[in-house]
């Protein structure tokens, strides 16, 4: 059988090499989490020989570096709409996670393990993991104030507070479908987390966001 990758440029192997690294490495962080994925079992995992994430990366610490860098800031951290409400760039975050869970929930799975993974100080995602929640906090934070502008938000509701309800609820339900301890519908669970966040901080409870 002729190699998929005949014919094609150096930069081209690359490019696809690269790709099924990174997505070997989701997978793995998925089933087993980072610190026990090693570099060798991506390289097997994305079809190609141990010694490939070297070759290619230089190291394990730098896959994660790519996957952060690309999947996590293409994915999971689009930009604002400037022109959508307060609350509604409060809620992106909640959005983002439910449109991910139903398009790429490899990937989804890879962050949480990740998040909850961080939680030891000597993993290598922590930073990464403390900038990403520092970012969704003040994404969330702009857009509360944001909402108490353009009055989508309360006016007398405690910005500090509330940013940290939004997180609390998002985690929350992360952690429940990653242990998978009982049956869980995270889609279902993001609407409610959804709506509730819209009733209990929403100037119009009843009102689209």
């Amino acid at each position: 059988m002729p190699s998929p990758t005949r014919g094609l440029t150096q930069p081209q192997r690359l490019e696809i090499s690269g790709r099924r690294l990174l997505e070997a490495a989701v997978q793995l962080i998925g089933e087993k989490g980072w610190d026990a994925t090693t570099a060798a079992e991506i390289g097997r995992r994305a079809g190609y020989s141990r010694a490939m994430v070297h070759a290619r990366f230089g190291s394990k610490d730098a896959v994660l570096d790519t996957l952060f860098a690309t999947e996590y800031e293409r994915k999971l951290a689009p930009a604002p709409d400037p022109a959508s409400s307060g609350m509604a760039r409060a809620l992106a975050h909640v959005d983002r996670i439910a449109v991910l869970y139903s398009e790429d929930r490899d990937l989804l799975r890879a962050i949480f393990v990740l998040t909850f993974e961080a939680a030891t100080a000597t993993s290598q995602a922590r930073p990464y993991i403390q900038m990403w929640l520092r970012r969704a906090a003040q994404t969330v934070e702009t857009g509360l104030r944001a909402g108490v502008a353009d009055d989508s938000v309360r006016r007398d509701i405690d910005i500090d507070r509330t940013v940290h309800d939004f997180g609390a609820a998002v985690l929350g339900t992360a952690y429940q479908w990653i242990m998978a301890a009982y049956p869980y519908d995270m889609a279902t669970e993001l609407e409610f987390v959804r709506a509730r966040l819209i009733r209990d901080y929403g100037s119009i409870p009843d009102r689209p966001i």
